[in-house]
């Protein structure tokens, strides 16, 4: 999975060379309220993300950033239990969950995983929450006696 991730991530995602040459006259003429709208629509996405990952203790965001498309989020693995490594959990959570997110090591980052933040928020806060009841059904069970 990993190694098609790493082939899929050598395709560029750069633009043609034809939208390049526009870009320069797209953005100068485009109303500046539209990028501040979608500054603040990312930055409560950033909120939102951070906030929910306080109550999912296996995803940690390290430093929260100001505003993104994306978070890179560390695994704790040691508090899953049959979770090998960050492409096992993403891939589980795939089949389980319906929940896509990348694998870190196909960005050379072993247990980390990156989220998309730039959807809407109430499909980020769907996302969440079944990446929260995953995490709390892979959790290792302690006993207490």
């Amino acid at each position: 999975v990993a190694q098609s991730i790493r082939q899929n991530l050598e395709i560029t995602p750069d633009p043609s060379t034809i939208i390049q040459a526009a870009l320069p006259e797209i953005l100068e003429k485009t109303d500046k309220s539209f990028f501040a709208k979608k500054n603040k629509i990312l930055k409560h996405n950033v909120d939102l993300v951070c906030h929910w990952l306080k109550d999912i203790p296996c995803v940690i965001c390290p430093k929260k950033p100001e505003s993104c498309t994306y978070l890179l989020t560390k695994l704790e693995l040691s508090l899953l239990e049959d979770i090998k490594d960050d492409t096992d959990f993403c891939v589980k959570l795939a089949r389980e969950e319906n929940l896509v997110f990348l694998p870190g090591e196909a960005l050379g980052l072993k247990n980390w995983m990156r989220i998309t933040i730039g959807v809407d928020a109430h499909m980020l806060e769907d996302a969440l929450e079944r990446l929260k009841g995953f995490c709390i059904r892979h959790a290792k069970k302690t006993y207490i006696n």
